[in-house]
């Protein structure tokens, strides 16, 4: 092989010279090309974790989440309850009271019918014939014709023997020419609190039924009376909640004049209590509520931090958290979220938890009053062992806006909350879910949307007092038109104290 010239030498060293350049320029390169990566890696991070929240979001409804039934629309499919079988037959269970109409003892009229052919030789039967047998008795329950009643007040004039004349002075409810009653006006109250209807339609309601003609103005002075004569009864049923030994509690949002407002409600099975603030949901709104800061029992509600504050807590109140909530979100969060759904422990805590309704109802059904401590390890470290596998599925992002994805904040709330979220289980007393106060918020709403909101935050307050008011009434099985008429009166039906 013929020796290499000087000049191809030449020529190899030049190009190695230049390829170890370009290498010792890559080289360089290199950090910037790897934090480079890194940046990218953590922007696919955000943009896959933004897309499962995102998601997330758009497949949000009313079984895997807390929105309500009415905001799924047309296109969603009927929400299906979270509890699985219980092996019960549908329908009424034994011993449960039933709601069907009874006939009375005593009917305002009697209508006698006695056949006038035999039924099985066709001879006429006349009054005579002998009666075999009590009758079989039908009753017809029916409204009365609507007739109005008017009473007259003269106000007679005397004349005394020193010469003076003295006329009589009118009675409160007829201090004008003409005036509507006490029945009329709860009726008003009645349709505007009870049935979310609109002013003009309340007008247009009483015209039709009762042939009288009255104003929207004349309505909202309607609703302002009753707020005045329920204050009172407000109050103490305030006291009474602030007293018992369960009570329930949420917040929402509602719209005064177009922007948002708060409404806070505390309840129990036997009463309702609500109020507005335009300030928010927090600490301050549930001190102006008045309840939370004398309650020492257990307090049912969601996991929002303020309940857990310690200007509430001073006297040793007791938390218990809904579970459903969480199990409406675990749902959502199996269904949505990938890392979630390819591990397996939000479907896996949707799972127990409707175990957890079926083994306290067989309990509690044998008589116990709280699952057996054998029981409650088993459930602790099954808990346990989800959120642990949660927390590593789903990770702290220094990234990320506060460093929580939506299923990592569960988990570590399942975490801290434990004892709370499963305190219904080892006391069959407290309560599992919050039920009792959402279904008081969820009439608010429906107001909301029925009416486009409150014009200012009295009127809210307004509607809110008379609210909690006729929800105690139903609540304790009162006939809300007779109780609003004497609550008119000046004297307000006030439950007992238990």
């Amino acid at each position: 092989m013929p020796a290499a010239s000087f000049e191809d030498v030449l020529a190899t060293v030049t190009r190695l010279q230049a390829r170890v350049l370009e290498l010792e320029a890559e080289a360089a390169r290199l950090p910037t090309l790897r934090a480079r990566v890194a940046e990218l890696e953590a922007e696919n991070a955000e943009l896959r974790a933004e897309n499962t929240e995102l998601r997330r979001r758009v497949g949000m409804d009313s079984g895997n989440s807390s929105k309500p039934p009415s905001s799924d629309g047309p296109d969603k499919a009927p929400p299906t309850s979270l509890r699985k079988k219980t092996g019960r037959k549908s329908g009424g269970q034994p011993g449960r009271a039933g709601s069907r109409l009874e006939q009375v003892a005593d009917p305002d009229q009697t209508v006698v019918h006695r056949p006038a052919v035999c039924g099985g030789c066709a001879a006429t039967l006349g009054a005579d014939a002998p009666v075999a047998g009590a009758p079989v008795v039908r009753q017809v329950f029916d409204l009365p014709e609507i007739v109005v009643e008017v009473t007259e007040h003269q106000l007679l004039a005397v004349t005394c023997g020193c010469g003076h004349t003295t006329r009589a002075a009118a009675p409160e409810r007829a201090a004008g020419p003409t005036n509507l009653g006490d029945g009329i006006t709860a009726v008003a109250v009645y349709l505007s609190t009870a049935q979310m209807i609109p002013l003009e339609r309340i007008a247009e309601t009483i015209e039709a039924l009762y042939g009288i003609r009255v104003s929207t103005g004349w309505v909202s002075l309607a609703l302002a009376r009753a707020e005045a004569a329920l204050k009172p009864a407000t109050e103490e049923i305030k006291k009474q909640i602030a007293g018992s030994g369960t009570a329930f509690f949420d917040e929402s949002m509602t719209t005064v004049c177009g922007k948002r407002a708060w409404f806070h409600t505390a309840a129990t099975d036997t009463l309702t209590a609500y109020h507005a603030d335009a300030d928010g949901r927090g600490l301050d709104a549930m001190t102006a509520f008045g309840i939370l800061d004398d309650f020492t029992g257990v307090a049912v509600h969601d996991a929002y931090a303020a309940y857990y504050s310690d200007v509430i807590n001073q006297d040793g109140l007791i938390h218990a958290l809904c579970v459903v909530h969480i199990q409406r979100e675990a749902r959502g969060i199996a269904e949505h979220d990938p890392a979630a759904k390819r591990d397996g422990w939000a479907a896996g805590l949707d799972e127990l938890i409707g175990n957890l309704f079926r083994w306290r109802d067989t309990y509690r059904d044998d008589g116990h009053e709280q699952l057996p401590p054998f029981k409650l390890a088993k459930i602790t470290r099954e808990w346990d062992d989800l959120l642990a596998r949660a927390l590593v599925v789903h990770p702290h992002q220094p990234g990320r806006a506060g460093g929580q994805t939506h299923a990592r904040r569960l988990a570590v709330r399942l975490r801290d909350r434990k004892e709370d979220y499963l305190r219904w289980l080892g006391d069959f007393a407290v309560p599992a879910t919050n039920n009792v106060a959402e279904q008081s918020v969820r009439m608010i709403k429906t107001k909301t949307k029925t009416s486009g909101g409150f014009r200012t935050l009295a009127g809210l307050q307004q509607f809110l007092t008379i609210r909690g008011y006729l929800d105690t009434l139903r609540k304790n099985g009162r006939h809300i038109i007779t109780e609003l008429r004497h609550a008119l009166q000046g004297n307000a039906w006030v439950p007992v104290p238990a």
